[in-house]
């Protein structure tokens, strides 16, 4: 965190560099959030990360940034507006740029979401699709923790 705040933004402002800038910020917001900061992070990934990307047109970025706004959110509790963000920002990215696996991570995100509010039964076409998108990419720890979250949402549902 030192090292990002006190050597690293210092010489991207001085060198005007702003994708350098907001990409470290982003990495200050992770650093917060981690460190059980989510107001800090969240400021920073909303006034000083989110409005570069959006400015500069890079719709990764933009929609990863998304993301992490909306796993702020899930964790308070925030979960519509959560759910808004994956559906609505973050999924159609993914899927109008082809990236199959960020889009079965989102899918995984939305499903647990969708557990979250109580919502089984459309959690778990999204873990099917998730499912199918890990096993295609021989992604095992991926699979594994869908596979999980399945079978934890059919246990809460037999239940």
């Amino acid at each position: 965190l030192r090292i990002h705040q006190q050597e690293g933004l210092p010489v991207y402002e001085r060198l005007g560099d702003v994708l350098s800038k907001a990409m470290t910020m982003g990495k200050i917001a992770d650093i917060l959030q981690t460190r059980g900061q989510p107001d800090g992070a969240l400021r920073i990934l909303k006034d000083e990360v989110l409005p570069v990307f959006e400015r500069l047109g890079d719709v990764r970025s933009t929609a990863v940034t998304m993301g992490k706004i909306a796993n702020i959110l899930q964790v308070r509790g925030q979960l519509d507006e959560a759910l808004r963000i994956r559906q609505s920002e973050e999924l159609p990215v993914y899927e109008r740029l082809g990236d199959v696996c960020s889009k079965a991570v989102t899918q995984a995100n939305l499903a647990l979401l969708y557990f979250q509010q109580g919502h089984h039964d459309q959690a778990l076409p999204l873990l099917d699709e998730a499912e199918s998108a890990f096993k295609q990419m021989n992604l095992p720890q991926e699979l594994a923790h869908v596979q999980s979250l399945r079978q934890h949402i059919l246990a809460q549902s037999s239940s």
